[in-house]
């Protein structure tokens, strides 16, 4: 074996962002597949370790595959470098803030304009452990899917094409999830239309993450609060039908494409 093969410790070569995408469904779907294979309780033990590790799938291979050297040589010397660059709310400018907050108002009450029942629903917290998961685990995929794949593959590709591809995946990622009860995605049954809107819509919403970490100039951390805080703002907002939710997630990703078409079809280089 030509030793050039060999994978050397402090090495860099390069990022590897369809090791990234692989890499996840097989992690988080191993895990996943644990709790619905044995038909163990999600919030219970052993049942919460294997949904802790499969939800921390994108965070954790990401943090792996740049360990082992498949980042660049810079800005990041190691794994620890990386997840500080991604969490570090510094790095983000305050006018990027507000957007995020405007972005976070209509998702969570753009849904209201199309639902009229759900306008009479109550403001109110689901239970705190939804909330915890919703804001923890939401902020903490986005390291993997835009720090890590997003970055990697609008290098080679266009943006648009870029996004739409992790789209699928992260669709994929979830499908587990429609197997184990006591999980949003079990309660919207498995083949139903329910099940297919919430799927779908991930596309589009790719496409927002990926307009979001580009134009605050490569901040992880943007996609990160986003992704938090929208989780948490649609557990707080009053119940709408999904179908409102894939429209207003529709529209604002025609919005982004209409006024970021000619630089989303362009591949962006570091």
């Amino acid at each position: 074996m030509d030793k050039t093969d060999e994978h050397e410790p402090g090495r860099v070569y390069g990022m590897a962002p369809y090791y990234y995408l692989f890499g996840v469904i097989a992690w988080s779907w191993c895990w996943l597949g644990l709790v619905v294979l044995f038909d163990l309780k999600p919030f219970g033990f052993p049942g919460s370790l294997m949904m802790l590790a499969g939800g921390l799938g994108p965070l954790i291979v990401a943090t792996m595959l740049v360990g082992l050297g498949y980042r660049d040589a810079a800005p990041d010397s190691g794994a620890v470098a990386f997840l500080r660059r991604a969490l570090d709310p510094r790095r983000l400018g305050l006018r990027w803030y507000g957007l995020i907050l405007l972005l976070i108002l209509l998702l969570a009450l753009g849904p209201l304009l199309f639902d009229v029942e759900a306008r009479d629903g109550s403001w109110a917290a689901g239970p705190w452990s939804f909330l915890l998961i919703g804001l923890l685990f939401g902020a903490l995929e986005e390291p993997g899917w835009r720090g890590y794949a997003q970055e990697g593959l609008q290098r080679r590709l266009p943006v648009l094409l870029a996004a739409i591809i992790i789209g699928l995946f992260w669709a994929g990622w979830h499908l587990p999830l429609s197997l184990i009860p006591g999980t949003y995605q079990y309660e919207l049954d498995l083949g139903s239309g329910a099940f297919l809107a919430f799927h779908l819509v991930l596309i589009p919403g790719s496409i927002i993450y990926a307009w979001l970490y580009n134009i605050t100039g490569r901040v992880i951390f943007a996609p990160v609060l986003f992704h938090g805080l929208s989780n948490l703002a649609r557990e707080l907002a009053p119940d709408t039908a999904i179908g409102p939710a894939v429209w207003v997630e529709a529209l604002m990703a025609l919005a982004v494409l209409l006024l970021a078409w000619r630089w989303m079809m362009r591949p962006h280089s570091p």
